[in-house]
């Protein structure tokens, strides 16, 4: 059958010239202006003529999204997950003796977690640039990424001194940066609008997963392997898995649908056609400022961003501070790297794939999930920072509680990904938000300072406040 609706055939005929293979051409769906482009450097064999022409059934649309739900999203999942090691490992190493071992001192620590992210602000701009302008090395770009954050994380246990590890921080979130607006871009342009708000979650799933096994591999290696030299064999274990990873991923990642090895010739057409009628397909590389400055004036845009640095300056505990401050509540150093990290993951998921799955089946219903999200994590910085440090269980399960925050951020980045049409503009809007979303974590590890360890007040009165504002605000 045809997929066509016939007020598509109408803008088909008010079209009826030959176009150039290699031109992108604009129409317009119901008022919305879709840049779609079918040219040969970009989808391969997919060509306009031959999608205007396609016939598929039903049948057939759903085995294509079978296809890319059982191999690229994990694929997605899978790098999140590595991109989440990589950069925490700092945190699971920070109880075995790397503070010492570097003679980090005063604020020193904190530091790391900003300058990381100061690289990764820079890179979140940069890398939307090169993905626009060469969309069709796309995947390309993502594994060759993995492979260059691996081979930082495999070199980190050379370092000595405080410069040595803030360079390499640096670096690592520079690459690391591709994750963010690239995966958006990639989102919406392999899925259509019902099916992102599941699909974002699940590769933003990648974190609680990450948390998950990075806790549990931690503590098999703290326990065999207990010296003051532990701290060296997380970088050089998990650097090599994601070595390897980067691997397999540069053979099975697709640059687009036009290459993907595991679409046959005419799915490729259909991936490619599925994503046309939702009209949010844009894969030109021509830069166009009229979409740059439209997305700069796009309110969307100012609270996306607001958004993004409010979500992300109290997440800073997770990635950075989490083992310290539940050794504080009195657990031993290996049983910390358990009870700080699988728990904590387990609600982070579950919240996750529930509050996801409830936003793909109910329309205009994100923001209010924002605010029900944002509820527990209120609740946890208000016990984490008023509870006697006497109270070991209140406050462990304040710090739980607070581990729904994430969603929130989840739900934007799904908005984000859905409510965009026109690369540049996509393009521009996810650089910006995702530098947000690092301009955030620059300011948050300074809300941890040396001298308040492990209670760290002025962090979790920050958290606790953050929260009650960001109710009040999407109320």
């Amino acid at each position: 059958m045809v997929r066509r609706t016939d007020a598509e055939q109408n803008v088909v005929g008010r079209e009826d010239k030959k176009i150039d293979k290699a031109t992108s051409f604009t129409k317009d769906f119901n008022g919305c202006s879709v840049v779609a482009v079918e040219n040969d450097n970009f989808y391969g064999n997919a060509t306009i003529n031959a999608l205007e022409n396609l016939s598929y059934s039903d049948e057939e649309a759903q085995r294509v999204k079978w296809k890319t739900d059982l191999i690229l999203l994990p694929l997605l999942c899978i790098c999140y997950v590595f991109s989440f090691l990589d950069k925490t490992l700092l945190n699971y190493s920070s109880i075995f003796g790397l503070k010492e071992a570097l003679n980090l001192h005063g604020s020193q620590y904190s530091w790391l977690g900003s300058i990381f992210y100061i690289g990764y602000m820079i890179g979140s701009m940069a890398w939307a640039k090169l993905v626009h302008r060469w969309p069709q090395h796309a995947g390309k770009f993502v594994s060759s990424a993995v492979l260059l954050w691996s081979s930082i994380t495999l070199l980190t246990p050379l370092c000595y001194n405080f410069a040595g590890i803030a360079t390499v921080r640096f670096f690592l979130g520079l690459v690391e940066s591709i994750i963010g607006p690239v995966f958006v871009i990639i989102t919406s342009n392999w899925w259509t609008r019902p099916e992102q708000a599941f699909r974002t979650a699940f590769w933003l799933g990648g974190t609680p997963i990450g948390n998950f096994i990075g806790g549990l591999i931690s503590y098999g290696l703290g326990s065999v392997h207990s010296s003051v030299a532990t701290w060296k064999l997380f970088f050089v274990f998990f650097g090599s898995l994601s070595f390897a990873f980067s691997l397999v991923l540069g053979y099975f990642i697709p640059d687009n649908q036009g290459n993907a090895r595991w679409l046959t010739e005419k799915e490729k057409m259909i991936a490619i056609e599925r994503v046309r009628e939702n009209q949010t397909v844009s894969a030109s590389d021509k830069w166009k400022w009229s979409q740059f400055w439209e997305a700069l004036r796009d309110p969307q845009t100012t609270f996306f961003f607001v958004c993004a640095v409010g979500n992300t300056m109290p997440s800073t505990f997770a990635s950075q501070f989490s083992s310290q401050i539940v050794e504080g509540f009195g657990f031993s150093t290996i049983n910390t790297t358990v009870i700080s990290t699988c728990p904590a993951a387990v609600i982070q998921l579950g919240t996750f794939l529930i509050f996801s799955y409830i936003a793909s089946h109910r329309d205009n219903i994100r923001l209010y999930l924002c605010i029900l999200v944002s509820i527990p994590p209120l609740i946890g910085a208000s016990l984490l920072h008023f509870l006697p440090t006497s109270n070991q269980a209140g406050r462990l399960a304040g710090y739980y509680l607070t581990y729904t925050h994430t969603m929130s951020w989840t739900l934007n980045a799904g908005l984000m990904a859905s409510n965009y049409a026109g690369n540049t503009k996509k393009a521009t809007a996810s650089g910006l938000v995702f530098a947000g979303w690092a301009a955030g974590l620059i300011a948050g590890p300074q809300f941890f300072l040396d001298n308040q360890a492990p209670t760290y007040e002025l962090a979790f009165k920050m958290l606790s406040k953050y929260n009650h504002l960001k109710v009040y605000i999407l109320r």
